[in-house]
């Protein structure tokens, strides 16, 4: 297995060449079951069985191909994510379901205001892990300016800010911020920010900010991320900035060009 690739490959194929409990983090945007023809790639099956089987086969291998302590992020929405959890709960076995994350994708304007009944304003990214054993660090959002000169009033004598709790102080430099839950609002998706200059007109694209908190939370510097769904290449570029190993495999030519052009690297098939 070459690291710090990516490839143009039928993503089964390709995992069932790999070793058994190598990849420290999968994640995976796949398709959604959405009944949508993207033109980059399609997202119509004949059926919901086809959908299962086709995305069965490849969780299997991906669990099999994760470390022992390895930790697996499935991106999906209503469409099938009701459908998905108990072949990954069959899979993983449900005791190691995690969590279920909400990622408020923002805006509820434009065409998908036009339904009848409420809008669909989040998608779900279903946490897995492999055993009890595993690799987490808890995320934080810094506070704001306002809440720091609110709560945060007394200096001592060093000039470390702190506030007053029952029982002592509580210094600011010992608090990293707000712990992130598993409700995201914070990170938009590319439905509300479209003028982003990140954004590379890709219709599945994802927000770094997105694969930075994942990989952050569920891997350390040096192991190996992996995405067999990499589409625009969001989980590769956000692996390599954090300096991890990784891999990316997609079927799709396009997305394949983008990831190369994003990483600058050569196309490997």
């Amino acid at each position: 297995m070459k690291l710090n690739i990516v490839y143009l490959a039928e993503n089964l194929e390709f995992m069932r060449k790999l070793d058994s409990e190598v990849i420290a983090l999968i994640y995976i945007d796949p398709p959604f079951y959405s009944g949508v023809d993207y033109n980059d790639f399609s997202d119509l099956w004949e059926s919901l069985d086809e959908y299962l089987d086709f995305m069965k086969l490849r969780i299997k291998e991906m669990y099999r191909i994760l470390k022992n302590t390895g930790s697996f992020y499935l991106h999906c929405d209503t469409s099938a994510k009701f459908d998905l959890k108990p072949i990954c709960d069959e899979i993983f076995e449900r005791k190691n379901f995690r969590r279920e994350i909400i990622w408020n994708v923002g805006s509820v304007s434009g065409f998908k205001s036009q339904v009848n009944g409420w809008v669909r304003q989040h998608d779900t990214i279903m946490y897995y892990t492999k055993s009890p054993n595993f690799t987490f660090h808890k995320q934080y959002l810094p506070y704001r300016e306002e809440y720091i000169k609110k709560m945060f009033r007394y200096k001592d004598e060093n000039g470390r800010l702190y506030r007053k709790r029952r029982g002592g102080r509580q210094y600011l430099d010992e608090r990293p911020g707000t712990l992130v839950g598993d409700v995201w609002n914070d990170i938009y998706s590319f439905q509300t920010t479209t003028r982003s200059k990140e954004y590379l007109g890709y219709p599945t694209q994802k927000p770094e900010k997105l694969l930075e908190r994942i990989i952050l939370a569920s891997s350390n510097e040096g192991d190996i991320v992996a995405d067999f769904f990499c589409g625009s290449g969001t989980t590769i570029v956000m692996a390599k900035k954090l300096n991890r190993k990784w891999i990316g495999v997609d079927i799709n030519l396009k997305a394949i060009e983008l990831c190369k052009e994003r990483l600058n690297l050569n196309l490997k098939t």
